[in-house]
């Protein structure tokens, strides 16, 4: 038996009959070993904020408010969260973050086994990664996502939804293009000629707080506005409501959204949320929204407009946008003209203008464009470029390693004799 120490939280509604199970369970395994019952999610998330390190978090299946912010913040101070009985609905407890099951109620052998693969000794320094599931893998298909942003009165929002419509109006795309407006001031639904729209941002994000819907309630919170062949996703209702879409559940909104549409284009504001990572999880900050999107999107594009002050307000984004670690090469600055007589002259000497107030000058990518992208040949235009764009990108997904072709797995080949 190990004589190394766990201390170990346990958090359920009620009182679950394995929670006394454990706690036997715990005191037969080891005098020094801890089990500590929380009274409540709160009670949990104080104790997690103290910095005192915990082995693993036991979770009852049923606990009110069991979702991906009680696992993110588990996660976060690096503490797994073993979920207790549940072991119908894997599926729920995987897309929760959650590190792993047991059964209810635990034999001896069962808490031993966990211990030993997924608790933290406390004192002892290895090299567990915390916070995965067993079951992680290599990833599938995803989606591309693009995120388009700007200083204020650049036109960010508009060159989001030509983008967007440009993209579905592709063959290529089979309109599989999905516009999703995140800035904290939503307009896309007011753009679209929306004024009551019976989905948001807000209820995306709430539908991915417990576990990801299944296709047809994913499909559900979003529709094709009239005369468009692309996907609309409204945002929030009200600039209070920023808190409402929760980090954990937004980016788990985003990345199920993705995964089912070829195209995602993220309407966003510039503002992003330059706090540290230790900081407690979920939106702390209005940028946190903005965080996530850039931290998700394969590309950036950097709406900007010519003339001295909107240069400097690009080279403020961009000076952001790399404080936040995104690469340079997954941005790329769209600077426009005021009007169709300024012509592709000035468009590009903003361009360089731009370039030169960046400190980072490898990987800028710079799309050059006359007039004010009313006109649907230059939307066109800017879709082609993007795809263009992506295609140069490397793959985001995890399953890009190189895979060993057996001779004659694939057939006979010419050398063959028949």
């Amino acid at each position: 038996m190990s004589s190394l120490r766990y201390v170990l939280l346990g958090l359920a509604s009620g009182e679950p009959a394995w929670l006394e199970a454990v706690a036997r369970l715990v005191g037969r395994r080891s005098a020094d070993d801890e089990f500590i019952r929380c009274t409540g999610s709160v009670d949990l998330a104080t104790r997690l904020g103290t910095g005192r390190p915990f082995s693993a978090v036991l979770v009852d299946h049923r606990t009110v408010g069991l979702d991906r912010e009680l696992v993110r913040r588990a996660s976060v101070a690096g503490c797994p969260v073993i979920v207790v009985g549940g072991a119908d609905d894997p599926g729920r407890l995987a897309s929760l973050g959650a590190t792993s099951h047991m059964v209810d109620p635990p034999s001896l052998q069962d808490l031993d086994g966990m211990l030993e693969r997924h608790a933290t000794p406390i004192g002892r320094i290895d090299d567990l990664r915390l916070g995965l599931r067993a079951e992680d893998g290599p990833a599938g298909w995803t989606g591309r996502m693009v995120a388009v942003t700007g200083p204020g009165g650049t036109g960010a929002s508009t060159v989001a939804r030509l983008l967007a419509a440009a993209l579905a109006d592709d063959p290529r795309m089979y309109s599989s293009v999905l516009l999703v407006d995140a800035c904290l001031e939503a307009d896309q639904a007011h753009m679209h000629g929306i004024t009551d729209s019976p989905v948001d941002l807000q209820a995306a994000a709430r539908a991915h707080r417990n576990g990801d819907p299944v296709d047809s309630e994913l499909r559900a919170l979003t529709f094709v506005p009239a005369g468009h062949r692309h996907r609309l996703l409204p945002g929030i209702r009200q600039r209070r409501d920023w808190p409402t879409i929760g980090g954990p559940s937004l980016e788990a909104a985003l990345g199920n959204l993705r995964d089912h549409h070829l195209a995602t284009i993220v309407d966003v504001d510039p503002y992003v949320d330059l706090a540290p990572t230790h900081q407690p999880v979920g939106p702390t900050t209005p940028g946190e929204p903005a965080r996530i999107v850039f931290g998700m999107a394969d590309l950036v594009l950097v709406v900007g407009r010519a003339g001295s002050d909107s240069v400097r307000s690009l080279a403020r984004v961009r000076a952001n946008l790399a404080d936040s670690g995104l690469p340079a090469e997954r941005v790329m600055e769209l600077p426009l003209t005021s009007s169709p007589a300024v012509g592709r002259l000035a468009s590009r000497r903003a361009g360089r203008a731009a370039r030169r107030g960046q400190a980072v000058q490898s990987g800028d990518l710079v799309l050059d464009l006359p007039g004010t992208l009313d006109g649907s040949d230059t939307a066109a235009h800017l879709a082609d470029r993007v795809l263009t764009v992506l295609d140069r990108l490397p793959s985001r997904t995890q399953n890009q390693n190189e895979v060993a072709v057996i001779a004659g797995s694939l057939g006979t080949t010419s050398d063959d004799e028949p």
